[in-house]
């Protein structure tokens, strides 16, 4: 048993390599947003299928997340259980809080950026996937696995938009931001107490060359308001297409 468990979480299982925008890539961006899409449109015409739908993604996120824990020490991607995977990046954050807003509602204040930085953070993390330019098969276990993971905390967000339980609203988008800098702050925390490298939400050390490291935080917290500014002019482009008639001959 423990030589089948090795074989399934192996990093060495093909010769195929996965880079950025190649044709793996783009099959798992295919399949995420179109799984998203269908599931968007087929729950609108389904009423009583919406909070199944938006609880299912709440669990399979949240689940993946707990799982990869127990199965990171099976896997030779890993050298035992990963401290990176800690709740200090924007996306693992995510994951904690998820089950919050979705499952209690005194915490329905806060949906909205939880949602908004779900979609955000894991759309980010899914056009530049960090773990995915290594040259690993397309579909070993640290590949298959953070792709989902962020696949359904992807459509967990779009889906509370497409189905109403979240609305943008300009007024509101200061909690986003404020959000943001709270995760600032947390991610800075993790890197002063762990004090290993970790560079949790790449305030520390630049992920880009032409970039020097003491401006990471404002580009960090630039670049996902951005994303976030982008989503709401997605969401606003949508809804008015939504609303348009059909014209009549």
């Amino acid at each position: 048993m423990k030589e089948f468990f090795a074989r399934l979480f192996s990093q060495n299982n093909s010769d195929l390599k996965i880079g950025l925008f190649d044709g793996w890539h783009i099959l798992y961006l295919l399949i995420i947003f179109g799984g998203t899409l269908v599931l968007s449109l087929w729950g609108r015409k389904r009423p009583e299928k919406k909070t199944k739908l938006q609880k299912l993604m709440a669990y399979l996120t949240v689940g993946l997340y707990v799982a990869d824990f127990f199965i990171m020490p099976l896997s030779d991607s890993y050298d035992g259980i990963s401290a990176y995977k800690l709740p200090f990046n924007i996306c693992t954050i995510m994951a904690v809080l998820v089950p919050f807003v979705q499952f209690n509602p005194r915490l329905a204040k806060i949906r909205q950026p939880v949602v908004i930085l779900s979609v955000a953070s894991s759309l980010m993390w899914m056009c530049y996937p960090g773990t995915a330019l290594g040259g690993q098969p397309p579909f070993c276990y640290i590949i298959f696995q953070t792709f989902m993971y962020h696949g359904f905390l992807f459509c967990w967000g779009v889906l509370n938009l497409a189905y109403g339980d979240v609305t943008c609203s300009l007024r509101k988008i200061w909690k986003e931001f404020v959000g943001i800098l709270l995760i600032l702050v947390w991610a800075a925390f993790g890197n002063a107490v762990y004090d290993r490298g970790y560079n949790w939400f790449f305030i520390e050390t630049s992920i880009f060359p032409f970039l020097p490291d003491k401006i990471m935080p404002v580009m960090v917290v630039l670049s996902v308001f951005g994303v976030c500014l982008v989503i709401y002019g997605i969401y606003y482009v949508l809804k008015a297409l939504g609303k348009r008639k059909v014209p009549t001959r």
